[in-house]
């Protein structure tokens, strides 16, 4: 009986010969696999990029770009600022006194040896007065220097009861923390100095006894020998007063527009301290180098660290065609800075007061890397940078890198806040 018309041929066929152990179950396309393999490629080099490669952290910043060169002027010696005769957007010439520091233990050495030499000029008066006379007119002169050596030996040995008293008192201030070491040396310097005294009086006594056993000594000598004491102590005064000149009066190395005053009247300062910053403006016709100075928002100001990695764009440049100058940061600001020194450096009300909008911002530096293939003179994140010539006093963007880590890094802290896991 053959089968209904209305059944295909092939169909009857298959049923005929149900099993085809010879022919190979076509599961998946080659394009699917292709698109696995792309699949597969994209999470490996995702996975790869998480774990070596790198994401940086940067703060936005604006500025200005400066010539010339920026020097701290510090003190010279160590004592209380007495004066500091500078303020912001004054002009200081190399050699100007910008401050007075005090020096009082310098100002009592003067002060004795001016005594001193007082007291050896007196004895030569009285050398050539009494020389001529008498042996006992000249012991009578000896008796009354002995008399006198002797009042100042008294009035000595009561000054050093006196110190030493001292002397104890400010090193039981210093055990509780109420006195400095400085005072506690300079009270045993003023000891010594009592206790040589002391020495040098009754030197002078043992003296007066060999004159009185050599009164036909010769008086030329002796007026020779007076004349060179006084030429000592005079040496000594003079050298003194040098001295005290030089600590006291703290002169600016540099000329220049003083754009941050760092200390203030009262304070003490020892040598090295920074008073003040001088900006020298003419430098940039010798070094034809400028500087970026940036303001970067109070809450990131202790982000930076010098050395830091920044880029800087002038608002003359189009960063999408020419990208950034390379720069490093050189200079953080300890304190934000104010809207005067501000002005100082950027000269436009405008632009200061849009930064100050941010609140006090504090004041970055950067240095740029120079490139003399570029037509600018420094380095670009791009080829050779725009044909422009990049000027001081161009208001400038930029971007200080202040933190690089591992994508993977970034990832599982945001993980872990999404589940809750911390």
């Amino acid at each position: 009986m053959s089968a209904p018309g209305f059944f295909r041929k092939s169909a009857l066929e298959k049923l005929s010969t149900p099993e085809k152990l010879d022919q190979l179950i076509k599961i998946t396309s080659s394009r699917s696999w292709i698109a696995l393999l792309t699949i597969a490629i994209a999470i490996g080099t995702a996975l790869s990029w998480g774990f070596v490669g790198r994401v940086k952290t940067k703060i936005n910043t604006s500025g200005i770009l400066l010539g010339g060169e920026v020097y701290d002027i510090v003190a010279t010696s160590q004592g209380q600022l007495k004066s500091l005769n500078v303020t912001i957007g004054d002009k200081v010439d190399e050699g100007d006194i910008i401050a007075i520091i005090d020096q009082p233990e310098l100002a009592q050495q003067i002060e004795s040896a001016k005594a001193a030499l007082i007291e050896r000029q007196f004895e030569l008066k009285q050398l050539l007065a009494f020389g001529t006379k008498d042996t006992e007119i000249q012991d009578e002169l000896i008796e009354q220097q002995r008399v006198s050596v002797e009042q100042q030996i008294q009035s000595v040995e009561k000054n050093i009861i006196f110190l030493k008293q001292q002397l104890e008192i400010d090193k039981e201030l210093f055990s509780k923390g109420l006195a400095t070491n400085p005072q506690v040396i300079s009270s045993e310097q003023r000891l010594e100095n009592a206790e040589n005294q002391i020495m040098d009086l009754k030197a002078k006594l043992v003296q007066m006894s060999s004159q009185e056993l050599s009164v036909g000594f010769n008086l030329k000598q002796k007026i020779t020998l007076i004349k060179q004491r006084i030429a000592q102590e005079s040496r000594r005064a003079n050298q003194l007063e040098e001295q005290y000149e030089i600590k006291k009066s703290i002169k600016s190395p540099h000329s220049g527009e003083v754009v941050e005053v760092l200390s203030t009247s009262g304070v003490v300062v020892g040598p090295g301290t920074p008073l003040f910053k001088v900006k020298d403006e003419l430098k940039i016709a010798d070094s034809g180098k400028i500087r970026g100075v940036l303001y970067v928002p109070s809450q990131d100001g202790k982000k930076i660290k010098v050395g830091m990695e920044a880029l800087v764009v002038p608002a003359t440049v189009k960063p999408q065609e020419f990208g950034y100058m390379k720069a490093t940061v050189t200079y953080v600001s300890e304190f934000p800075v104010t809207q005067q020194g501000m002005m100082t450096s950027m000269g436009n009300d405008q632009l200061v007061q849009g930064l100050l909008r941010m609140g006090a911002p504090y004041e970055v530096e950067v240095e740029f890397e120079p490139n003399q293939a570029s037509y600018s003179g420094y380095e670009w994140t791009s080829a050779n940078g725009p044909e422009v010539m990049i000027n001081a006093g161009t208001s400038c963007m930029g971007k200080i890198t202040v933190k690089e880590e591992v994508p993977i890094a970034m990832v599982i802290p945001a993980l872990r806040k999404f589940f809750d896991l911390y």
